[in-house]
């Protein structure tokens, strides 16, 4: 395999380091938290010292991930900067390409000279400087390591190869969103002769289903608008319903998965309250439809069928009147030509 200097750069950093945390974005979602732990069981049969050092805890659907999965348990460090833990000789964070939302961890390791490097597939810029493994046309950040892991001549052993495989089909959606291409599906070949239960993955990242997640998801619904001559679904959920529920947050995204599965809808917005004033914006978008320009208007990013941003000190109303335009806009657009 030829190596760009910058990927050839990355493989010489991790082989050449001791002591190595694993991190991803807040509120981390499955393509993330698969790839620490396919990250932690390859790292570990090169000898190294590795820690997943995320900002919470798994929520309790992705927890098999770190207790079964990989054959071990895997313990999951929450990030404190007051507590100083002793640093690491590297950071890699994982799905996501923007420093912004690992600010704390940054500015620690920053004060330290720790390095931070990237392994994502969303578009957007990493800084010159910074090592980085991008691949923006895979499609999830599984498919971005395995091809490191590949470069790194890592043996793929069951553990390895369960999580990356988890990583696959929920990024995905069960090779809903593939881009167009028959990279995941040759993932999946690959991966699938040493992954001895893939029904268990599926059925731990799609059928969790408990009588508080669907009164969650019913009330959920219930909100919900369809708007647009019926194109375009949009939902707010306020922290009041996630705690009326004892919902996770991450329960959010069968919310909009539901929405966008209305068969007349084109693009669906999702606001969530994380605390007060405290926005997560999510859209998804069947193919064809992008909302990643609407995203990066609130400096958020993505790619084409599922974006995002976190906005502050706003309220629902004020984001929906900025988003509605380019989102209506998009859809006229793509449904006229």
């Amino acid at each position: 395999m030829s190596l760009s200097s910058k990927n050839a750069a990355l493989v010489d950093k991790i082989n050449g380091v001791k002591t190595i945390w694993l991190t991803t974005h807040p509120q981390a979602d499955g393509d993330g938290l698969a790839c620490q732990a396919a990250m932690t069981s390859a790292l570990f049969e090169l000898g190294k010292n590795v820690k997943v050092m995320n900002f919470e805890a798994p929520s309790g659907k992705y927890r098999f991930l770190f207790e079964r999965a990989t054959g071990r348990k895997i313990t999951v460090a929450v990030f404190d900067a007051d507590l100083d833990p002793a640093p690491p000789d590297l950071i890699i964070l994982f799905d996501t390409n923007d420093f912004r939302l690992i600010e704390s961890m940054a500015t620690w390791a920053r004060a330290r000279n720790v390095p931070i490097a990237v392994l994502d597939h969303h578009q957007g810029q990493t800084p010159p400087e910074t090592l980085a493994w991008t691949d923006s046309e895979a499609a999830s950040s599984g498919e971005v390591l395995l091809t490191l892991l590949e470069a790194m001549k890592v043996p793929m052993t069951a553990a390895i190869a369960t999580a990356l495989y988890a990583s696959l089909v929920f990024d995905t959606q069960n090779f809903r969103f593939i881009r167009a291409s028959a990279r995941s599906h040759i993932m999946a070949a690959k991966l699938l002769p040493l992954v001895t239960e893939p029904e268990k993955i599926h059925e731990s990242l799609f059928a969790n289903l408990t009588p508080s997640k669907l009164g969650f998801i019913a009330a959920s619904l219930a909100a919900m608008r369809i708007e647009a001559e019926g194109t375009l679904a949009v939902v707010t959920l306020p922290k009041t319903m996630f705690l009326r529920y004892a919902a996770d947050p991450s329960d959010s995204g069968d919310v909009i998965d539901m929405a966008l599965n209305v068969n007349s809808v084109k693009i669906a917005l999702l606001l969530r309250e994380d605390e007060s004033g405290r926005w997560k914006v999510s859209m998804r978008s069947k193919r064809g439809f992008s909302v990643l320009s609407a995203a990066e208007s609130l400096g958020g990013g993505g790619h084409s069928n599922a974006a995002g941003a976190t906005v502050l000190d706003a309220d629902p109303s004020s984001i929906e009147l900025r988003l509605k335009p380019l989102l209506l806009g998009e859809i006229r657009s793509k449904m006229t030509s």
